[in-house]
């Protein structure tokens, strides 16, 4: 928010960790109007903070008696009472079951899309995160390691092969891959090497350029899952 350890701009942020701190006995709307008085803020509209987190139709159910998916998402209804721009969320897939899973994101992208709420969420479940996060950090023991687009982790993540050829090869290179692979992306790296987004036969490939006059120095297919490249980069993060 363009400021540094300042009042105005936590203002601006909730937060949920973990387990949502809820009070049993009471319904979803108790709930919130208990926080609201407990964090003296005036008269929020509880019908509609009920319904952005979908418990509209919660009625006089006490929390005692909600799933584990439905208890987050009262926590996440008392973590927007302040009407926050910036919403920070510990592990909010934590324990819950396929249903509560994807009814949780779909939440989340509705708080985001409709109501312009930027999330940052804490998490090691990258099949989730993938889902939902358009730009991703590492921190390791309270250090930032890395951060990068999910443009980024799709191109380090996908399907791919690269290729290298001897620098006066390259412009006969991306001709000829361009009329044998039209429907491929073609991404060139370097002087020497290229790189498509798709997998192909790398024999086929390596016969096709060496017949038309290309030498080809290196072809090599990458298929890196995203476990595996989070776990590269938190350990290039590591002091030796």
């Amino acid at each position: 928010m363009g400021k540094s350890n300042d009042d105005s701009a936590r203002n601006r942020m909730e937060i949920l960790i973990e387990k949502p701190g809820i009070y049993e006995h009471m319904t979803a709307l108790e709930n919130l109007r208990y926080f609201s008085l407990l964090f003296g803020i005036p008269s929020p509209d509880y019908d509609k903070i009920l319904k952005m987190v979908g418990l509209q139709n919660a009625g006089k159910k006490k929390a005692r008696q909600f799933s584990l998916g439905v208890k987050q998402r009262l926590g996440i209804a008392i973590a927007l009472l302040g009407n926050p721009d910036f919403l920070i969320l510990d592990e909010p897939i934590n324990g819950l079951d396929l249903e509560g899973v994807y009814e949780m994101r779909k939440m989340l992208e509705e708080l985001n899309r409709e109501h312009g709420i930027t999330i940052l969420i804490a998490s090691h479940i990258l099949s989730e995160l993938y889902k939902l996060a358009t730009d991703y950090a590492i921190i390791d023991g309270g250090r930032l390691i890395n951060e990068f687009s999910k443009e980024t982790l799709e191109d380090a993540c996908s399907s791919s092969v690269q290729i290298s050829v001897e620098p006066a090869s390259m412009q006969n290179a991306k001709t000829l891959i361009a009329s044998r692979y039209p429907d491929v992306r073609c991404e060139v790296l370097s002087n020497h090497s290229l790189r498509l987004h798709e997998k192909v036969n790398l024999a086929d490939l390596n016969q096709y350029l060496v017949e038309n006059k290309v030498r080809v120095c290196g072809l090599s297919a990458n298929d890196e899952d995203m476990e595996k490249f989070f776990v590269e980069k938190l350990s290039r993060g590591k002091a030796v």
